[in-house]
């Protein structure tokens, strides 16, 4: 395997990781040097006749040491006199406890206090200690504490330490806390009893986040929303958060393309709704709205996959995940809500007392997951049979239609050389690297009553499989909140994240495709050969002939593309507590970029030999500005009123220059001031909307829940008179399980709800009006300039619309060991915004209208089971979601029967939505076929095809779904998760290219009996003899099917050429079922017990084994990675050379001090 990455770029890849690791044990050095010396800490203290809980506290603040002893402990304590100055923490003990009734022991930064095994006190009454933790090795603060069947109780404190006083020996002790399962322990003889206490789901009291932040009882909730925690989100190394979340949501449908980890995601949630905008969701991070568009993204042409604006986030930063689906849950975002919202809460220092450091490392290993699987091995290089008879010849070396390799043992090369006639087994494979991903994270949190801070760094460096690309990525992060005064608290966020990308692959039709060139290959043409891609003078060597498949060496080496991205953001929220009732917010949040991409082209490169440079500099910035007034009130025992108003200010704004360089003046040179010709098109949309908004939430006996939303927008992109609209929301909750008092030891838990709501969105800048625009270029020194674009404005566009329902039912079974959440939906998108194609006298290509209406419907199921749970010990969690939509293009406006939304170039196939058909339907010529579906063949032998474009397969899955495990047992934990869909067509061009060239193992058939007619006509040219009198019949492949005459075919064809017709002409013997079931990620986690760590001051550590996409458990095409696409647009159900997919596998380290 050849690596091909630049030495400084490797040392400083290594030198990261190596930072890193001196950090962590420096810090680690730093804590054990403060365990060491705490016992030496000085005293300085004067009291006379003081009690000895107020002398006990004085000597904590100074030495800091918690001091542990039960409430009542200290009744019979003497008064304490001492004067001491510098001294140290063990002789200051000493004084305090001389003459007292009791003893202590010492810890790195504990003090116990005990009854002396002498008094009295000891007969009836003993002191028991311990620490209480959560599963994961964390000490949990406050944790209830109480002897079980008296009124004595304790609290931990922030250490997760308690001591109480009990009597006799049969005593049990009850450990309770907010979202843990109580736990019950026997005491016996002993003096330390430490508890673990394991996190529950309790659904009738979870609090969830909701839109615009506001938290709720999840009970009271009339819609589905789905959580995810932030352990699920970091748990696996995957440095895009947002594809970490496949397989784990029902009816959130997460694609990517083949770019790797610095591409974009696709999120569709509950189908499709617009039929050229995105269908991407609103993404809110801690209350502020991110700008995710996608940067750039290939087509049918080519081009990159620029990532988006998610990718820019660090997982290890996230705390929780909320899914907003329908309209009635994301109805206060209003127009910009119309395909779902996605709200990601960060962590913060809330809770914390003191300091904390935490650091979390990944290093995971990048390979291959997907291989030619069904390419033939038997035939090589050659037409015929035949093996090249020269240099010339051996020029096309993509046609695999040569004789056996048994046959021959050498073979001439394109350069004169005779080289190994033998199949490659791992060629293409063998051009790609193994690639590594270095994930750390370093963050401090602390906080005390009024205060709470976090700050976290991050770096993640990328080698990638690609050789010469790779990435790097910082990220600073932070997040604090002070109570600056009685009634007023002040939160306050930022971050920085700068991004640097080398060499991103081109996809699709691009000459730069290094999938295209390396899947084309021979069998036995080994791809290393191709590392002589130039000439002496520095010319380019065309090694197939074809102008549009650059040599992929020469793509790696020659033309060069870089991206640099800086992103800002930051919130403050200032709120006031008016009264118990009345509270209001202030909030104003920011969120730039700018990213500045270079692609450049080096003299000879193919299509563009004249070299070539393009620059794309990119600023893009929203401000939010927002205010609320909120009301809370219980006005009776039975009724509960909330009520919040506000109105919200969000200013976008776009800057881009692109400027593009033609003719190379010096080769190599990737400066744009090094080209004969420049092009440069200034581009500077801008948009504003204002909103008013508000909600009224009444509650009756905890049990019966009605919420009515409300927003209204004025938006800057929409003709005046026809700019502002209003979106309601209502929604239902009703507990029937407490309204009847139907729980029992079967039912835990019902609830029913139901919701309508209406969102909607306004149409991008200037599709109401003309646009002017400087195109670059002057005359007599002035700029010319130019109508931007070929869409003819329309004044009077409308807002898209969407109205939904839904109805669903959460239920609680054998004391909450399973969960059912089972939801139905509705929903209806009219006036959908369509560039609509117009006759072309009118000097435009398309209009802008309100042209269409979609309908999507569908069912989600969520089942969480706990089927083993044993106290202190084994634990086994499953969970399954399934979601099937069913989608209908309702309406098209009159003069349109169907909207391509996609276009697979040359190969003959387009994507589009039908009226009243479901959108995705992929069109292309088929086979004819008889009544009984036979393929009819002409006399010639070849398949014959239908006369125009048919309907061939649809895009969209059947249904989707995921299965998660977890087992967690003594410290170890395993995680995995199956991640399924259900059909879906895929057009694969690089399977209909195989063919083609006679790679596919398909194309074997025939080939002997083809091969050695050709060579007899051969032979008998060249003895002069008529080579039509040899014997033809039977000999060569014979297509399946019948004849014109409705008699089974038997005419036998040259298979190259049976092969080439189908691949030019029917490209619907290339939908295969899109459909997998993948092992999407695994963890295995071991926590260390507290004996091994407790003499250090440290937490808790954890070490893991992880991995991604390990294991394609089954799919239906072959050679692909079934996910593959052109992009991450509308057009899913494309895909031409498809570069690998990659399977990751690492390690994880997570140390909390």
């Amino acid at each position: 395997m050849k690596f091909n990455l630049g030495r400084e770029r490797i040392l400083s890849f290594y030198r990261i990781l190596l930072v890193m690791k001196l950090t962590t044990i420096l810090l680690i050095c730093a804590f054990l040097k403060v365990s060491a010396t705490g016992f030496a800490q000085h005293i300085t203290l004067s009291t006379t006749n003081g009690t000895l809980e107020s002398v006990l506290k004085k000597i904590s603040e100074q030495s800091n040491h918690d001091f542990l002893y039960s409430a009542t402990m200290l009744k019979d304590a003497k008064k304490v006199t001492i004067n001491v100055k510098n001294a140290t923490l063990e002789e200051a003990l000493l004084l305090c406890f001389r003459d007292q009734p009791f003893t202590y022991s010492l810890t790195s930064n504990t003090v116990i206090v005990k009854n002396k095994d002498n008094t009295k006190v000891t007969i009836q009454t003993r002191t028991v200690s311990g620490i209480v933790r959560g599963t994961d090795g964390v000490a949990l603060p406050g944790v209830s504490v109480r002897l079980k069947g008296t009124t004595k109780s304790g609290v931990t404190n922030e250490r997760g330490q308690y001591v109480l006083e009990i009597n006799g020996d049969n005593n049990v002790l009850s450990f309770s806390f907010l979202g843990y399962a109580t736990q019950e322990v026997s005491v016996g003889n002993r003096t330390t009893v430490d508890a673990i206490l394991v996190e529950r789901e309790e659904i009738m009291d979870n609090v969830v986040v909701t839109a615009l932040g506001i938290q709720r009882q999840k009970r009271s909730l009339g819609y589905a929303v789905s959580d995810i925690s932030g352990d699920e989100v970091t748990g696996f190394g995957e440095p895009n958060a947002i594809s970490a979340l496949q397989g784990k949501v029902a009816g959130v449908n997460i694609s990517n393309t083949t770019a790797g980890a610095t591409g974009s995601s696709r999120v569709v949630i509950r189908g499709i709704r617009e039929l050229q905008g995105s269908n991407q969701p609103l993404y809110v991070i801690d209350g502020v709205p991110a700008v995710n568009g996608n940067i750039g993204s290939a087509d049918q042409h080519g081009g990159f996959d620029l990532g988006d604006g998610l990718a820019d986030l660090n997982p290890n930063d996230i705390e929780s995940v909320s899914v907003l689906k329908g309209a009635s849950a994301a109805v206060l975002y209003g127009s910009r809500a119309l395909n779902g919202v996605i709200l990601i809460t960060t962590k913060s220092g809330k809770g914390k007392k003191g300091l904390g450091i935490e650091y979390n490392s990944s290093l995971t290993t990048d390979n291959i997951s997907t291989r030619l699987d069904e390419r033939q091995k038997v035939y090589g290089q050659g037409t015929n049979g035949l093996l090249p008879k020269d240099a010339t010849q051996a020029g096309n070396i993509t046609a695999n239609w040569g004789p056996r390799y048994s046959d021959f043992n050498t073979i001439i090369q394109r350069d004169g050389q005779e080289r190994p006639y033998d199949y490659l087994e791992n060629n293409v494979q063998n051009f790609f690297r193994t690639g590594v991903t270095g994930m750390n994270t370093v963050s401090l949190t602390g906080g005390n009553e009024n205060h709470n801070l976090r700050f976290s760094y991050s770096n993640v460096a990328n080698k990638d499989i690609i050789p010469t690309s790779g990435y790097d990525r910082n990220n600073f992060s932070f997040r604090g909140e002070s109570k600056i005064a009685e009634r007023l608290t002040l939160e306050v966020k930022g971050s920085l994240m700068n991004e640097k990308v080398r060499n991103r692959p081109a996809l699709t039709d691009d000459v730069n495709n290094i999938g295209n060139g390396l899947i084309g290959l021979a069998g036995n043409f080994d791809q290393a050969w191709l590392q002589h891609f130039e000439n002496e003078d520095g010319t380019y060597i065309n090694y197939t002939g074809n102008q549009y498949r650059a040599n992929p060496y020469w793509t790696i080496n020659r033309t060069r593309n870089d991206s640099k991205k800086v992103r800002t953001g930051g919130s403050a929220n200032l709120i006031y507590q008016i009264d118990d009732n009345w509270s209001a917010v202030a909030s104003a949040g920011t969120d730039f970029y700018n990213f500045e991409f270079t692609n450049f082209y080096d003299l000879h490169t193919p299509t563009r030999t004249g070299g070539q440079l393009q620059l794309n500099d990119l600023k893009v910035r929203e401000d939010n500005f927002q205010a609320m007034v909120n009301f809370n009130k219980e006005i009776n025992a039975a009724f509960t009123i909330g009520a919040m108003l506000g109105g919200n200010i969000m200013k976008f704004n776009r800057e881009q220059t692109i400027t593009m360089g033609n003719e190379i003046i010096s080769p190599g040179k990737m400066l744009i001031t090094n080209f004969r010709e420049l092009l440069i098109q200034p581009l500077h949309p801008r948009k504003e909307i204002q909103s008013v908004f508000g909600n009224v939430e009444i509650g009756y006996n905890n049990y019966l829940f009605l919420n009515l939303q409300g927003r209204n927008d004025w938006s800057s992109t929409l003709p005046k008179g026809s700019n502002a609209y209003f979106y309601p929301a209502a929604d239902l909750s009703f507990v029937l399980s407490d309204a009847f008092d139907l729980q029992s030891n079967v039912l835990n838990y019902a609830k029913l709800r139901t919701s309508y709501g209406q969102v909607g969105s306004d149409a991008d800048p200037y599709k109401t009006d003309f646009l002017y625009n400087l195109t670059g270029q002057s005359m007599n020194g002035f700029p010319m300039g130019e109508i931007l674009g070929d869409v003819i404005p329309n004044a009077n566009l409308k807002p898209q619309r969407k109205n939904s329902f839904e109805v669903g039912t959460d239920l609680s079974f054998l004391k909450n060991r399973i969960h059912l959440d089972v939801t139905y939906y509705n929903e209806v998108t009219n006036d959908v915004l369509l560039d609509v194609p117009v006759p072309s006298p009118t000097g435009y290509a398309r209009a802008s209208l309100n042209a269409a209406k979609l309908k999507n419907k569908g069912v989600e199921i969520l089942l969480k089971t706990t089927p083993v749970s044993l106290e202190n010990s084994f634990k086994w969690d499953l969970s399954f979601n399934f979601a099937k939509n069913y989608n209908t293009v309702v309406d098209l406006s009159d003069n349109l029967e169907a909207y391509t939304v996609a276009e697979a170039r040359w190969a003959g196939a387009t994507i589009i939505a039908e009226k009243g058909k479901p959108f995705g339907t992929i069109l292309g010529r088929d086979f004819q076929k008889d009544d009984t579906g036979n393929i009819i063949h002409g006399s010639d032998g070849k398949p014959l095809y239908t006369d125009g474009p048919v309907a061939i397969g649809n895009s969209l899955p059947n249904w989707t779904g995921g299965l998660t495990n977890s087992f967690s047992y003594r410290g170890v934990e395993f995680r995995a998760t199956v991640d399924i869909r259900k059909g879906g067509s895929l057009f694969s061009m690089t399977n209909m290219m195989m063919y083609d060239n006679g790679s596919h193992l398909a194309t074997s058939e025939g080939r002997d009996s083809w091969n050695e007619y050709y060579q007899e006509r051969r032979a008998a040219e060249d003895a002069g003899l008529d080579p039509d009198a040899v014997d033809r019949n039977g000999r060569g492949f014979i297509g399946v099917g019948v004849n014109e005459n409705g008699e089974p075919n038997d005419v036998a064809i040259n298979p190259a050429e049976y092969w080439r017709h189908v691949s030019e002409h029917i490209p619907a013997s290339f939908i295969y079922d899109g459909g997998y079931i993948k092992l999407r990620d695994v963890g295995i986690s071991y926590t260390l017990p507290q004996s091994m760590v407790k003499r250090m001051p440290i937490q808790s550590v954890s070490i893991g084994v992880i991995g991604r996409n390990l294991w394609i458990m089954r799919k239906n095409v072959p050679n692909i990675d079934p996910e593959s696409n052109y992009n991450n647009g509308n057009g899913q159900g494309f895909e031409y050379g498809s570069l690998p997919g990659r399977r990751s596998i690492g390690f994880n380290l997570n140390v909390r001090f």
